[in-house]
């Protein structure tokens, strides 16, 4: 199935900035929504953190899986994310794909990467790009248990 929906937005507004100091991203990416009024954003992240919480969701059985934690210098190798509204609330979803020396990996790098839950900074570079006029909104997807885009 494929669902889809032309937005027109009325502009859109780009933010650069940085987290520091044990930012965690979800909530410092939804406070800047609620403070500049966004409710359908693009991110994209560089930069390290400190710790990292990846979650796992069982297509099979339509659950999540318990969480897997890193706590360790962690490179943003790639980080992506989107804001919609859940609840008329900022809803962050981000993707991450990290690395880290391990000297019984390959070359002595490791690579993890999925959906976090949760991540803390040492120090990342975002740029938000927001699109106003639509807001888009999550709802429960009876096919997949997911909270998608109401499109």
């Amino acid at each position: 199935m494929i669902t889809v929906k032309h937005i027109n937005t009325s502009g859109t507004r780009t933010f650069f900035g940085t987290l520091t100091e044990g930012a965690q991203v979800h909530e410092a990416m939804a406070q800047i929504a609620q403070q500049h009024n966004i409710t359908a954003a693009t991110f994209e992240l560089l930069g390290g953190l400190t710790e990292v919480e990846f979650a796992e969701y069982d297509f099979v059985n339509k659950v999540r899986k318990p969480p897997l934690v890193w706590q360790r210098p962690l490179e943003i190798v790639n980080g992506h994310g989107t804001i919609s509204l859940l609840d008329n609330l900022p809803r962050v979803h981000m993707h991450l794909v990290l690395s880290f020396r391990d000297p019984v990996a390959p070359n002595g790098i490791a690579v993890i990467a999925g959906h976090s839950n949760r991540a803390v900074c040492f120090a990342v570079e975002f740029v938000l790009t927001a699109y106003d006029g639509v807001p888009v909104t999550r709802a429960a997807h009876a096919g997949t248990g997911l909270t998608l885009w109401n499109l």
